[in-house]
């Protein structure tokens, strides 16, 4: 078969399987191409979530579990798919991390919820994850890779250079991860605006995880090696990112009610979580309150934090990396 014969078979192979699949977008309304139905997009979710628990186990604390269950619900209920059941867990990891799979299973790790300070930091966090799912980006991503990996495959069998053709794929998925990322954080401030909450948390929430990054870079140079590169969740843009804003800016205009951030709350609710001092040495967060005279320095003493606990206890509390405690404040100590 010659070239241009082979590639009008490729072409009409790709036709047909647009026209058959194609679906209506929930978020867009548009038609898009789609090779998962909603079943077997839930069915898929169903799935990869018993291999999840399996790697991630359930976090221990059924009055947590059940708190960010209510929040999650809630967020979901205002979202673009309420019709489809939503499942979100935290787990017993130390990892900074939050990610969604195909049909609305959600987690978080006890390792973000440490460092994040108020029930509104927490909603942008899950509002943005939910985004991930109404928009269908598992199933637009797999349709996109399955694309992908079947053309460079075929075109590496026939002309070769298969290692040129995947570096091109990887490039392409990348590209569309961001987009993905941008569209999870304009739909996850308009789902905290449909709440109530204030949308500007979604930035307090990449501003939380930037300090992580800037943290990390602290340790390595303190170690004398090179500052390891982030590509978590929220790493596709600084906080002070243009298109950011304005989508911030958008879905804070159509706020429905005023919500508050409820810090307290949310703090409470952390006393007792475990805690990674080390990779080996699992400690637990308190809450105290702030005397004046109180420093980092000084409640880091007790801290059982090896290295770096003065800059610890700035991270934990949103004060990273030179704010000091306000007295009368809940502070997030380790014990």
């Amino acid at each position: 078969m010659n070239m241009q014969r082979w590639f009008s078979v490729i072409t009409l192979a790709l036709l047909f399987s647009f026209v058959t699949g194609c679906s209506v977008n929930p978020v867009s309304g548009k038609k898009e191409f789609v090779m998962m139905s909603e079943r077997q997009e839930v069915s898929l979710g169903a799935g990869l979530h018993k291999q999840i628990i399996t790697k991630y186990k359930p976090y221990n604390n059924a009055s947590l579990q059940a708190y960010v269950n209510q929040i999650g619900q809630m967020l979901a209920s205002k979202s673009h798919r309420n019709n489809i059941k939503y499942s979100f867990l935290v787990v017993d990891d130390p990892s900074i991390n939050a990610f969604a799979l195909p049909g609305g299973y959600i987690y978080i790790t006890r390792g973000l919820m440490a460092y994040l300070n108020s029930e509104a930091e927490l909603a942008g966090v899950l509002a943005h994850e939910i985004g991930h799912v109404t928009a269908r980006h598992g199933a637009r991503q797999q349709t996109r890779d399955t694309l992908t990996n079947v053309l460079a495959s075929v075109v590496a069998n026939k002309y070769g250079n298969a290692k040129a053709i995947n570096s091109i794929a990887t490039a392409t998925t990348r590209g569309y991860g961001r987009s993905h990322e941008l569209e999870a954080d304009r739909l996850g401030a308009e789902y905290l605006a449909r709440s109530g909450y204030d949308p500007k948390n979604m930035i307090r929430v990449i501003e939380v995880l930037k300090a992580q990054e800037q943290f990390s870079a602290l340790i390595a140079r303190s170690e004398g090696r090179q500052p390891p590169s982030y590509h978590g969740l929220f790493s596709t843009h600084p906080s002070n990112d243009q298109r950011l804003h304005q989508v911030v800016g958008a879905a804070n205009a159509k706020r429905q009610g005023s919500r508050p951030n409820n810090e307290s709350g949310y703090l409470r609710r952390l006393s007792g979580l475990k805690y990674n001092k080390t990779r080996k040495q699992i400690g637990q967060i308190k809450l105290v309150t702030a005397r004046n005279g109180d420093s980092y320095a000084s409640l880091a003493r007790n801290s059982g934090i090896a290295k770096l606990a003065e800059q610890k206890l700035r991270l934990l509390n949103g004060d990273f990396p030179k704010g000091e405690p306000r007295a009368g404040r809940l502070i997030k100590v380790v014990q």
